[in-house]
């Protein structure tokens, strides 16, 4: 299956006849019918009826039809991308990341770099997603909280703690610090484990042989706050306080737990030193923003 015969078959569709198709891509009407009748028989499937001089697709074309036109769109950015390589101009890419983390950590880095640097394009996608986004190849960049895999690039980007945040009224309010044993005999609100706030939290918990009351597990971090606000329980977040809550410092087995964010690109990529030049000037912002 060449794209060469993809490409006389979208043009028949788009021009609606053999003869418009054929004064489209500048190759004989003949030439172009014994292509669309070779990818047939390669098929075994008859893409267009045939009522005299009129085409139509048939239920198999239909059924082919926005494949086609994916893998044309996909061949074209291909030779557009490599193009712009060769001749020096800077590549777009596209990172997959939770969205915590873009409104958290990329937005701020995009507003101070800016209009002069090239921004990446971003999707969202939860830790493990952007990991599995990357092998797939749809992405250019993963950047994720969980651990990368062997096989790819890494950079580690940003380093947080991550805080018990409780009102100020709290006994706990007091102190700077909290050993983990003495906060899994509070209520807990938590952050649901598409957050790597929560599931490194979960694993500590589980190194201890301990458990928690959870009283409250939502998707958004603010909503965690106001939770503690109210006298809930206790929020388990990387976030900066709000509602006048106080952080503490969560004391694990090995000290102060936090959650480690990490770029994961493909080493072989063709433009492997643009994304790591991204990574690292996230990481350079991210030391700084501390």
């Amino acid at each position: 299956m060449e794209l060469r015969t993809l490409r006389y078959v979208l043009a028949i569709v788009d021009h609606g006849s053999v003869t418009a198709a054929a004064r489209h891509v500048h190759v004989a009407q003949p030439a172009i019918s014994r292509q669309v009748q070779a990818l047939e028989a390669e098929l075994g499937v008859e893409l267009f009826v045939r009522d005299g001089r009129s085409l139509r697709l048939s239920r198999a074309g239909k059924r082919l039809l926005p494949i086609i036109r994916d893998l044309i769109a996909r061949a074209d950015s291909a030779r557009a991308t490599m193009t712009a390589v060769a001749q020096g101009v800077q590549v777009q890419i596209t990172a997959a990341v939770h969205h915590t983390t873009i409104a958290d950590v990329i937005a701020p880095f995009v507003a101070a770099r800016g209009a002069a640097a090239t921004t990446p394009t971003f999707v969202v996608a939860s830790a493990d997603a952007a990991y599995e986004a990357l092998a797939r190849a749809e992405v250019d960049l993963a950047i994720s909280t969980s651990p990368p895999p062997a096989d790819v690039a890494s950079l580690l980007v940003a380093r947080f703690p991550i805080w018990a945040q409780v009102p100020s009224t709290d006994e706990l309010a007091r102190h700077e610090r909290v050993p983990l044993a003495t906060l899994l005999r509070r209520a807990l609100v938590v952050l649901d484990l598409t957050h790597g706030t929560r599931r490194v939290f979960d694993d500590e918990v589980r190194r201890i042989e301990g458990a928690y009351r959870m009283v409250g597990e939502v998707g958004v971090a603010e909503v965690a706050q106001a939770m503690s606000a109210s006298g809930i329980g206790v929020a388990i977040l990387t976030d900066d306080p709000a509602y006048e809550l106080r952080k503490l410092y969560i004391d694990g087995r090995d000290g102060p737990l936090h959650i480690k964010l990490h770029a994961a690109w493909d080493p072989t990529h063709y433009a492997a030193a643009t994304i790591r030049e991204f990574a690292a000037a996230l990481a350079t912002h991210t030391a700084a923003a501390g």
